[in-house]
């Protein structure tokens, strides 16, 4: 009995059979147009706008947060960081106390 359909490509999302028509090439594979979106957050890529890493693509932003997770907090982790004790909010109040203290021995 014969087989019908497939034979072709694999897209490398869904792993159906893609179709020249509806084919894109990118990362050594084939994609659905459909498919061919950011493996994180799912967005719609084009061949301009895509980045690989490890066999899947993302986005421009899902992929720097993928090599670089600490890059995105970083303002916000240093501005944690100025609040702890030594920090420099903790050094200005010792000052204005001890600033205080002289004031009222004179």
């Amino acid at each position: 009995m014969p087989q019908w359909g497939g034979g072709g490509d694999k897209c490398q999302r869904c792993e159906k059979t893609v179709y020249a028509n509806e084919a894109v090439s990118a990362c050594s594979a084939k994609w659905h147009k459909g498919c061919f979106k950011c493996k994180t957050c799912n967005g719609l890529l084009t061949l301009v706008s895509y980045k690989d890493f490890q066999n899947d693509i993302y986005c421009k932003s899902c992929y720097q947060d993928k090599l670089h997770p600490h890059e995105r907090n970083r303002k916000q982790l240093e501005k944690n960081f100025s609040r702890q004790p030594g920090g420099d909010q903790a050094a200005g109040a010792s000052k204005g106390a001890a600033s205080e203290e002289n004031a009222g021995e004179e």
